[in-house]
């Protein structure tokens, strides 16, 4: 298909129609004007993100409602005043507290997700006194360098971004939030523009829109694989929490969309799951070990999912100290219900032997402090290419019996979440185990195919 009839056809299905962008707005006054209604020392309300800036996609009912305070106004007071507003303004709906750098309230009306998030009113940029203050901001500056038809760009961006599983600014993702892409775009001015220069971009890439550095004081003040300076704070990477491997897919997928132009890129279907019967041939060829634990009460999905990446990195990392090779590691989460880390290793049994290689004998001072460290060796102290060799017997030779000791531990020393979540039932899943998982939730079936099938889906296209 000719790629500008191509992105026609998404335009039409990823752009909002004139009527639900009215309801949307008409709604956000609506709360706003109970807000402003209501009593406390709050100045202003106001609607930020992409749907005040007509870049959202259709069928994103996500708003962003900032109760704003004075500027001198103390930090325990501004937190309990925000708070204070956001449950009155979701009195006889469902809500939850969140937390970014400090706590907001979010919760669903007549079908809205609405996020009540308290700022200080500060009178520019440099002065922000919370890390959310500065939003405002970016609503300034993108209602007025943003050029007319530019809106649409950004919808194709964001809505390629989500196709090929790289956008969200979640902690779930890890991926381009919605306001790196409109920069982008202010960038390169068109989604063909953006995804030609992404295709070519490089470790380090640094993009500064203000020209407040040059690529070399970029990379080296803030030292990451990709550079966003923010336009209204130039203290800021705006893509510092993109990770390395969201940023290579999206050069990957850049890449394969111009070799191969097609409309699937944008919309990403489900994997579909495998039947059981090839499920248990796979587990019964690969050594997988999965860890479940139970979702903590009172902790949101946001914050869970980056505590529980750590922690399977954690486990990971655990296994290689103590001489498991492990290939990859996976995450599913189950809000409410469960959490399950999965560890794909070489071998879930290793010898009981581990070799030591010890200091250069040159070194008279390291090589007795080595030697005094293993007394009574199984084998050695011997001299291979100029090193002192030890053979010593290991603790774990299985990874199950080794995960188990370390869950114990780690349930007195891991942060809230993933402490409260290894207090409850914790358990090393079995293969039948997790075949019966398999077999009942569906989420876990599109998981756990896209996992063990390994591939990108936008090499499928």
């Amino acid at each position: 298909m000719h790629m500008e009839k191509i992105l026609r056809k998404i335009l039409v299905k990823v752009t909002p129609t004139t009527s639900e962008t009215a309801r949307q707005h008409s709604f956000a006054e609506k709360i706003i004007d109970g807000i402003m209604g209501l009593p406390g020392k709050h100045v202003a309300a106001e609607m930020v993100g992409s749907n005040s800036r007509n870049t959202h996609l259709a069928g994103d009912h996500d708003l962003d409602i900032f109760v704003f305070y004075p500027e001198r106004m103390p930090r325990e007071e501004f937190e309990k005043e925000g708070l204070a507003i956001g449950m009155k303004v979701f009195r006889g709906h469902k809500w939850e507290k969140a937390y970014s750098e400090h706590p907001y309230v979010r919760g669903t009306i007549e079908g809205f997700k609405v996020e009540v998030i308290p700022a200080y009113r500060v009178t520019s940029a440099e002065n922000l006194k919370s890390a959310v203050d500065r939003s405002v901001f970016h609503n300034e500056y993108m209602k007025q360098h943003m050029q007319a038809g530019q809106e649409a760009e950004v919808r194709l961006l964001k809505q390629f971004m989500k196709g090929v599983k790289c956008y969200g600014a979640d902690l779930s993702a890890n991926s381009f939030p919605g306001y790196v892409a409109e920069l982008l775009i202010l960038k390169y001015g068109t989604f063909m523009a953006c995804i030609q220069a992404a295709s070519k971009w490089v470790r380090g890439e640094a993009i500064d829109i203000e020209g407040y550095y040059s690529a070399e004081e970029a990379r080296k003040k803030f030292g990451s694989h990709l550079i966003i300076v923010d336009p209204v704070d130039r203290e800021r990477n705006v893509a510092a929490a993109l990770s390395l491997n969201q940023y290579a897919r999206f050069i990957a997928a850049c890449r394969a969309f111009i070799a191969k132009p097609s409309a699937s890129f944008f919309f990403s279907n489900p994997h579909k799951p495998w039947p059981g019967t090839k499920l248990r041939k796979f587990l019964h060829e690969t050594e997988l070990v999965a860890v479940m634990l139970g979702y903590p009460k009172g902790i949101v999905e946001d914050v869970m999912w980056g505590q529980f990446r750590r922690f399977t990195k954690k486990l990971a990392t655990i296994a290689q100290q103590n001489g498991f090779i492990v290939k990859r590691t996976g995450e599913w989460l189950e809000c409410g219900k469960h959490l399950l880390a999965i560890l794909e290793v070489e071998s879930v049994e290793i010898q009981k032997m581990k070799v030591i290689r010890g200091p250069e004998v040159f070194y008279a001072e390291h090589s007795e402090a080595f030697l005094r460290a293993h007394p009574k060796p199984l084998s050695g102290p011997r001299v291979e290419d100029g090193r002192w060799v030890v053979e010593v017997e290991r603790e774990h030779t299985n990874l199950e019996a080794l995960l188990k000791s370390e869950l114990k531990k780690l349930s007195r020393i891991e942060r809230e979440g993933m402490r409260k979540a290894l207090r409850q039932k914790t358990r090393i899943m079995e293969e039948k185990d997790i075949v019966g998982l398999y077999r009942k939730n569906m989420e876990f079936q599109q998981s756990l195919t896209a996992y063990l099938k390994g591939r990108e889906e936008f090499l499928e296209n």
